[in-house]
């Protein structure tokens, strides 16, 4: 098999903290690069490119390029951009991963200047790719809808994956270190994600009020920060809910603890009105943890039938799961045991093969 060059724009991983794309460049190329006849070649946009020292450890070895104004690159077989940016000169087959079309979906929960600016760059960048890469049957469906004269056939759809060495169930020995450390010394109920209008946090407040959970005094927790005056609009909302005591934050949860977090919660919430992915949905499940998700967007495909699927607009609904999980022992063990079992299915050895696959495909294109 021929050696492929493989231009890869990771300017989205140069960050201190990363979750989101940055999480998949970094879980993504490294196993590409085990695989037998690639040469990646790693490209920086613009700015990025003086704070690359943020990315050193990403693939040493790989020659590193500067993407800036009129340069192009160069030396490629094929030129694949990880997040939502292609160079508009390419001598090669440009594609990209489609990680979401939020502001195409659902616009209403978005700022409206970024709604125009986000929509402006997607466009331009379908119109400039020969082919692309959508991480679910759902996002390949919405891109048909909004883009309908994109070739079908030059779309490809290839999952995430989760790292099983680290996202596994976790025991109350090894999770009890964590819990005092964020200082959680009840049982409790759990969302991991920036809140934002899209994630839905009013249902899992609302859910959580209207369940047993409340009433026997668990915690609800929410994980990963927020958007400005999302917390103290859900602090608000539980005040009048009489709930104000029982809400837990942790803004900065070290990745490496998301494990212990994930498998002592009683229930882990995923109530998000959209999702490109859902790749801590993925995590939870990975490490036994029972949950429910929100019948919208790709996350019934993540799910399969390993979780039950609630209505985003219904507390109730919500609140009947959270309850059979708190009463029902066997049930509990149950859908944790199929989500094991699911979250095997994904892995980042897969993604890259699938992914490597695509690629060569389309470096066979006319670009």
């Amino acid at each position: 098999m021929s050696r492929l060059r493989i231009g890869f724009d990771i300017t989205s991983a140069v960050k201190r903290r990363g979750r989101g794309i940055a999480a998949y460049v970094r879980w993504l190329l490294p196993e590409i690069a085990r695989l037998d006849g690639v040469e990646p070649i790693l490209h920086i946009r613009d700015g990025r490119w003086f704070r690359r020292r943020l990315v050193a450890d990403l693939l040493p070895e790989a020659p590193r390029r500067w993407l800036a104004g009129p340069l192009r690159p160069h030396g490629v077989d094929v030129f694949h951009g990880l997040g939502v940016r292609l160079p508009a000169s390419c001598p090669a087959p440009r594609s990209f991963t489609l990680h979401d079309l939020r502001v195409f979906d659902l616009p209403q929960a978005e700022d409206p200047r970024w709604v125009r600016i986000r929509r402006a760059r997607t466009a331009q960048t379908v119109g400039l790719a020969d082919a692309i890469l959508c991480l679910s049957e759902h996002g390949r469906a919405s891109l048909r809808r909004h883009f309908p004269d994109f070739p079908a056939d030059r779309v490809a759809v290839v999952p995430h994956g989760v790292d099983h060495d680290l996202f596994r169930p976790r025991s109350a020995a090894e999770a009890a270190p964590v819990l005092a450390r964020y200082g959680l010394d009840r049982p409790f109920l759990l969302q991991v994600g920036q809140l934002a209008p899209h994630k839905n946090p009013r249902l899992s407040l609302e859910g959580f009020a209207d369940s047993h959970a409340a009433a026997a005094g668990l915690l609800l927790v929410f994980a990963g920060g927020a958007v400005p005056g999302m917390r103290e609009d859900r602090e608000r909302r539980a005040r009048e809910l009489g709930l104000a005591d029982r809400l837990r934050w942790i803004e900065q949860a070290a990745f490496t603890d998301l494990p212990a977090l994930y498998s002592a919660a009683e229930v882990v919430l995923f109530p998000s009105h959209y999702e490109g992915f859902g790749l801590p949905l993925l995590e939870a499940m990975a490490c036994g943890a029972p949950g429910v998700a929100a019948a919208t967007s790709c996350l019934p495909e993540v799910t399969g039938d390993a979780w039950p699927l609630v209505d985003p607009y219904d507390p109730g609904d919500l609140a009947r799961h959270v309850d059979r999980y708190l009463v029902d022992p066997h049930f509990r063990r149950e859908r944790a045991a199929a989500a094991i079992a699911r979250a095997a299915t994904f892995t980042w050895q897969r993604c890259a093969r699938e992914t490597l696959a695509f690629l060569r495909r389309t470096a066979d294109l006319r670009p």
